[in-house]
């Protein structure tokens, strides 16, 4: 009961954006000195630590037996302004250049041979092994399908690399072309079977496996290597609840908007196998210094992936498991209306590209292969801030990515390009017409600044905005209405002292529930928004 209530108090201060240490007549402020935070604060070491493993088979039933939409529920892990704060899950980071896209979180290199392999399993959808290379760095080995060479190798790098640009923590992936006779088999290398069970590897056993491995001219084999991400691995993350051995774990995941509005970007690139087991969380540091960080891997099923084979056109728009609702709609028409995803029509001339398009795609509707419950607790407050950070990437950026992927046929990486930013665009049509789409707030020269991304992005035609202003008691919170409705500071707000706060709410004038209100604070250097606070429908 102690360690609860030692969380609830941490929950209290970090989660909503506030500072551990203030003095009693601070707390009762709406805004703090350091609001908004830009960074949480990680004060306790990781101390007694745990491997965590979670049953797949269990995770699947249990998950797909709650797929109706809870009741909703703040979004925690947000600074005043309704962002996500640099964390152990989540990084702010600032728009990257070309050359950065390409490297993403990849700084060790592909693995230098000579390639020794030290373990395989025989457990997953795809074979797989690890090796270590001439540097004593260790990878995990996965390999494309027979029917679409390039196809799973390509989506988990170019996965790897979106997600990376987008703030998340993610391994090192790479595209590794080899001679089968460049890797050889350690003598104390084990293969595990289904059973879980480890036995001795021998060079057949390779063989077997290499064997499934699409063969290049000259007879060379790709792969893709995932170099083990550093520190102690101490197994996935769960979409909710908190890790009980992770002291600076305080938010329900289920809650965090940098997990909820990860849907977004997991629709964009179309990777349905969202799961809990796709995951992985370290240990970082020794001692005192002790800190987990939470990672995504395994972006082998996404675009038109499905690793072993080309995506199920059903995967992204049902359950795996069909719910009630589905099932009855199939049981009045007797199968005979086919749904919309069954007419979508694929690149079947293109194998690598595998089954992606972005015919048939609703942002809105898109499913993983079974419900995730931070997904399932998503607002669209929270799928709008997952927007602006597909939305954040340019046509150029998406191209550099794709072009990470290796493709040998060239019509591949076009083709993927187009389909990625036909479907970032969609996804800005979609999200931002549920919430008002306006950033950058900021006061000039007397007058309200900010900009309309869907006319930014040219997404949406531009909205008009009624706009009232108040003066805003930061002690109680209470706003007193001033005079004014244009984008002109009334002059008893502009003429405040330093230190007083002032706010406007800008609700759109066709569907008065989307709205925004922005709270500023004069400083020395003009006024600060420091509070922002969204409505939608």
């Amino acid at each position: 009961m102690v360690r609860f209530q030692q969380r609830v108090r941490k929950a209290l201060s970090f989660v909503l954006v506030s500072t551990a240490c203030q003095a009693a007549t601070l707390i009762a402020q709406q805004f703090l000195p350091d609001d908004p935070i830009k960074k949480i604060p990680e004060t306790e070491s990781a101390q007694k630590v745990a491997v965590q493993d979670i049953n797949a088979i269990y995770d699947f039933v249990y998950h797909s037996a709650k797929y109706k939409t809870p009741p909703a529920s703040p979004s925690l892990g947000v600074n005043t302004l309704g962002e996500v704060p640099d964390s152990s899950w989540y990084t702010n980071r600032p728009k990257l250049n070309v050359q950065e896209l390409k490297a993403g979180a990849r700084v060790h290199g592909a693995p230098q041979p000579p390639f020794t392999v030290v373990a395989a399993k025989t457990e997953g959808v795809t074979p797989g092994f690890r090796i270590k290379d001439g540097r004593g760095l260790t990878y995990f080995i996965k390999v494309d399908p027979q029917t679409n060479p390039e196809m799973a190798t390509a989506a988990d790098v170019m996965g790897s690399l979106f997600l990376y640009a987008a703030g998340y923590n993610v391994s090192e992936n790479y595209i590794l072309v080899a001679h089968r006779k460049d890797i050889r088999l350690s003598e104390k290398a084990t293969i595990t079977a289904f059973s879980g069970k480890k036995h001795p590897m021998n060079r057949g056993q390779l063989e077997k496996i290499l064997d499934a491995v699409p063969t290049e001219p000259g007879g060379r084999i790709r792969l893709m290597a995932s170099l083990s991400v550093d520190g102690r691995i101490v197994g996935p993350f769960r979409y909710q609840s908190v890790r009980s051995d992770d002291p600076n774990d305080l938010i329900q995941h289920q809650q965090r908007r940098d997990l909820r509005g990860l849907e977004v970007l997991f629709a964009w690139i179309n990777h349905t196998d969202a799961k809990a087991e796709n995951s992985l969380d370290s240990v970082v540091g020794k001692g005192s210094d002790a800190r987990f960080v939470h990672h995504l891997l395994d972006f082998g099923d996404s675009f038109g992936s499905d690793s072993d084979i080309a995506k199920d056109p059903r995967h992204g728009q049902e359950d795996w498991l069909p719910t009630s609702g589905e099932q009855g709609k199939r049981a009045i028409t007797f199968g005979l209306i086919p749904a919309k995803w069954e007419t979508v029509r694929y690149p079947h001339h293109l194998p690598a590209a595998g089954n992606f398009t972005a015919n048939g795609f609703d942002p809105l509707s898109w499913k993983p292969n079974y419900p995730n419950p931070a997904f399932l607790a998503m607002t669209p407050v929270d799928g709008y801030w997952g927007a602006k950070r597909v939305m954040s990437f340019n046509d150029d950026d998406i191209r550099a990515i794709v072009e990470e992927g290796q493709f040998s046929n060239p019509a591949v990486t076009e083709y993927l390009t187009k389909i990625l930013i036909a479907r970032r665009n969609q996804i800005g049509r979609a999200w931002f017409s549920r919430v008002a789409p306006l950033e950058d707030f900021g006061i000039s020269d007397g007058e309200l600044r900010y900009t309309d991304l869907g006319k930014k992005y040219d997404l949406l035609p531009a909205s008009s905005y009624g706009i009232s202003w108040f003066a805003f008691d930061n002690q109680s919170g209470r706003k007193t209405p001033a005079e004014g409705s244009t984008l002109r500071v009334p002059a008893e707000l502009g003429s405040v002292q330093e230190g007083a706060f002032i706010g406007c709410t800008l609700a759109d004038t066709k569907e008065k529930r989307k709205g925004v209100t922005v709270i500023f604070k004069r400083s020395a250097d003009g006024w600060q928004a420091i509070g922002i606070e969204r409505t939608s429908f």
